[in-house]
């Protein structure tokens, strides 16, 4: 292989052109002198590209792969690749700069500033993305060949210079204060990027506000690995504290790059509402208009074209839909957290709409399931109420306290909620001792629904709930009687008799996420599992449903809980348990008669 100079800024390979000739036409090869003819030039000019004596110019380059059935960059030497400047590829790939400015209806100015410095304005923010779909690459292609444009090199050592005493400043050990737009290194790193300083000043006071919490978790394990009562904890403390220090390496060495990649695609406000909307309900795969996703269409229109795909055809009448991809869903994932920091209306409405679709199950989906229900189950502690709420640590105390004077240990790997706890220790407590614990537990959980309020939506829907024929339990790891004290002071929403409980299981073993209570319920009550609906918030109650082969609805509320469910096998799932009394308000009774037996 012979690779010629840089001349134009071509890495053409000769050898290659050469392989492409004799491999044309199917196999069937051909002659220079044939070639020369498709492409306007002479055999003699043929035969000196492909000797490296000298390169074709960026049409010759387009002829050629054009005639040969290859694309432009396969006739490239690319094994240097990775040193090319932007303008390199661009001519690598058969185009003028004006070719480039006349595709995508942009100034030569513009464009040169892009390819020369590395820079777009806020008025060209689809620029680079627009480069890439132009010269068939990605946009990390893009910021990777213009990292090697000497003035953006220049500009990411001087970013390094500015940055380097702004975080240690702000990251040291009592600081108080956000990042401020008049500090001297924010005003200068505005003048490098050519943006306002609040802007910058946002987002280097995000990235501080993550290294500080790195920072935390740190220090947590360095106490840990201080302290800790075996070789074994503080190894491992030592392990997780150093990676929590490549963390900050990477955080604080990566940041230049990261900006300089961020300003050259920062969305306008109303554009990145628009793409980052189509993010959130991407899961549902639905094709949606502007009216739809309420927002104004000429914000979706703005959205750089690789970043979304479009249903419909102008002039047919029909609203145009959109959905993004995977372009648009990388920009997201990589710069979401940023897009906060700066544009926090956004970011608040963002939160909104996601905290109405965490989980979303459409409604006629939800109805169907209710509609074939004979039994509807319910946990209990965080989905009809919070049991312990304030006192937890001090029931957790007494259960401890009770070990203790059990003789059974309690070691660090033993969870701090109380049933957890139970659980846990009485795995390796006899029956006695089980028994013992299992009774503290259930004294201090008497006492505790005496003053536990029923959660949002609780009492509405067991008003509902009233109206129609389901049978209705609750089945828990909590005690029988203390649920029974629970429902009976929410009458007269429902009688408590018509809410049948299945409390903590006497071995510790059949606890969830085991079967058995959910199982119970089903058995007892006459219901088909494939008729029964478990209610419920936690892992724990998804993994016992589907061990029980019994449907799971999981109320989420949080975008957190709702990918912890979905991770533990959970594919349905609301935000609240509105979603489940409007549903249930609509079906007043059960169509099917009661069955008489249940599944094996």
């Amino acid at each position: 292989m012979v690779a010629l100079a840089r001349g134009l800024g071509v890495f053409f390979d000769g050898a290659r052109l050469r392989r492409a000739r004799t491999g044309a036409e199917q196999g069937r090869g051909m002659s220079a002198a044939e070639l020369a003819r498709r492409v306007g030039a002479s055999k003699a000019q043929i035969l000196a590209y492909e000797n490296g004596l000298y390169p074709p110019d960026p049409q010759r380059i387009a002829a050629l792969a054009r005639q040969l059935g290859v694309a432009p960059l396969e006739l490239a030497d690319t094994s240097t690749m990775h040193t090319w400047t932007l303008a390199d590829l661009r001519r690598a790939s058969g185009l003028r700069a004006r070719d480039v400015t006349a595709r995508l209806k942009v100034s030569p100015r513009s464009y040169r500033r892009l390819e020369n410095e590395g820079l777009a304005s806020a008025r060209q923010y689809a620029l680079a993305a627009a480069v890439a779909a132009c010269l068939q690459v990605s946009t990390g292609d893009i910021d990777r060949h213009l990292n090697n444009v000497p003035a953006v090199a220049e500009r990411l050592t001087g970013s390094r210079r500015l940055l380097a005493p702004l975080l240690e400043r702000h990251c040291a050990p009592g600081r108080l204060g956000a990042v401020q737009a008049d500090e001297p290194e924010v005003v200068e790193l505005a003048g490098l990027y050519g943006r306002p300083a609040p802007t910058v000043a946002r987002l280097v006071a995000h990235e501080v506000a993550h290294i500080r919490g790195v920072q935390r978790r740190q220090a947590a394990l360095g106490a840990v690995a201080d302290f800790a009562t075996s070789a074994a904890e503080q190894a491992d403390a030592r392990s997780r504290q150093a990676t929590e220090a490549m963390r900050i390496v990477e955080a604080t060495t990566s940041l230049p790059s990261r900006l300089e990649s961020f300003f050259r695609c920062l969305l306008p406000a109303d554009c990145w509402h628009a793409l980052a909307l189509l993010h959130v309900v991407r899961a549902f795969g639905l094709w949606l208009t502007p009216a739809q996703l309420g927002i104004d269409e000429s914000a979706i229109e703005a959205i750089p074209a690789p970043m979304l795909q479009t249903s419909g055809r102008p002039g047919t009448g029909q609203p145009r839909g959109y959905q993004i991809c995977a372009a648009g869903v990388e920009h997201c994932e990589a710069y979401r957290p940023w897009y906060d920091a700066l544009y926090p209306a956004v970011r608040t409405a963002l939160h909104t709409r996601e905290s109405q679709i965490a989980g979303h199950v459409p409604g006629a989906v939800l109805q169907q399931h209710f509609r074939q229900a004979h039994t509807l189950l319910f946990s209990f502690d965080g989905l009809l109420c919070r049991v312990f709420g304030p006192s937890l640590p001090t029931v957790s105390d007494q259960l401890i306290q009770t070990a203790h004077a059990l003789q059974l240990p309690v070691g660090p790997q033993t969870p701090t909620d109380p049933v957890g706890m139970l659980r846990h220790l009485g795995r390796q407590a006899s029956r006695a001792q089980y028994s013992r614990l299992d009774q503290v537990l259930a004294q201090q959980e008497s006492e505790a629904v005496r003053q536990a309020e029923p959660l949002a939506g609780v009492q509405q829907l067991l008003r509902v709930l009233a109206a129609g024929s389901w049978r209705l339990a609750v089945a828990t790891d909590h005690a029988a009687a203390a649920v029974e004290a629970f429902l009976a002071r929410l009458e007269p929403s429902i009688a408590a008799d018509r809410i049948h409980v299945f409390g903590r299981p006497a071995d510790p073993r059949l606890m969830k996420p085991h079967p058995h209570t959910v199982a119970l319920a089903a058995a007892t009550l006459g219901s088909p599992r494939r008729r029964t609906i478990l209610i419920g918030e936690s892992v724990a109650d998804a993994l016992a449903a589907q061990a029980a082969g019994i449907l799971f609805i999981g109320v989420a509320a949080t975008r957190g809980k709702a990918r912890m469910l979905r991770e533990a096998g959970a594919t349905l799932h609301v935000a609240s348990l509105r979603e489940i009394t409007s549903i249930v308000r609509s079906l007043t009774q059960p169509p099917y008669p009661a069955p008489t037996g249940h599944d094996a």
